[in-house]
């Protein structure tokens, strides 16, 4: 969607300290987590964002309604600290079942988005993003730019309802998605930004995220 590409470009956010090995950006949930996080919705009514309980623990629960926002924090962390992964849990209620193509501008909404930006620009056809998709019907593992950038690559993680409803986790080597796509080193990463839009398609959608982390540098062997 047109304005997912200019609400990944708000950068007037909190930064991340990048001291500890991994990272928790939703700092457990505690009372200041939203401090971190900026909410942007453009030309558009908002996703609703909110702390709810699940299996006794904290999440964030996101409910769209023909509906597009992001929250956003800074993510300030340097290519050179390689191996950057990223971790998360998710789930949905269900695919959003539009009949657009979401390689089309006309179907790019999707139940639920991670976005990594690393060069960002005030020129949003000039940003560079790696976003990570459950999407309502093309296959995981698919990989295709944006219709909106070719500077944006979509990453299909999950798709369709077969899971819906339950917990997922994923796991991400950010670099080297970024390398696999662009063909060539990031120069910096800049933020992180969480999505559910079904503007586009005029659709309803539910989705909850849980357990955002960063792992920065190498991993402890467990086996020493």
């Amino acid at each position: 969607m047109a304005t997912l590409l200019r609400i990944l470009l708000v950068s007037s956010l909190a930064a991340v300290t990048c001291s500890a090995q991994t990272i928790d950006l939703f700092d457990g949930f505690a009372a200041d987590w939203r401090e971190s996080w900026r909410e942007q919705s453009l030309f558009s009514k908002p996703t609703v964002y909110r702390v709810a309980r699940d299996e006794g623990e904290p999440v964030l629960q996101a409910t769209s309604q023909s509906a597009n926002s992001g929250l956003l924090r800074k993510l300030p962390l340097s290519p050179t600290d390689y191996p950057v992964r990223l971790r998360w849990q998710w789930k949905v209620a269900q695919s959003l079942g539009a009949a657009a193509s979401e390689k089309s501008r006309g179907g790019d909404d999707y139940i639920a988005r991670v976005c990594i930006v690393f060069e960002n620009s005030f020129i949003p056809l000039l940003t560079r993003s790696i976003q990570y998709v459950w999407s309502s019907r093309e296959p995981v593992g698919t990989v295709f730019p944006s219709p909106y950038s070719k500077r944006v690559g979509m990453i299909v993680l999950r798709s369709g309802d077969e899971s819906a409803g339950q917990w997922l986790p994923e796991e991400r080597d950010i670099i080297a998605d970024y390398r696999n796509f662009f063909g060539r080193e990031p120069t910096k990463v800049s933020a992180i930004g969480i999505v559910v839009d079904t503007d586009n398609t005029k659709t309803e959608g539910e989705a909850w995220f849980r357990d955002l982390l960063v792992d920065v540098g190498p991993q402890k062997d467990d086996s020493e």
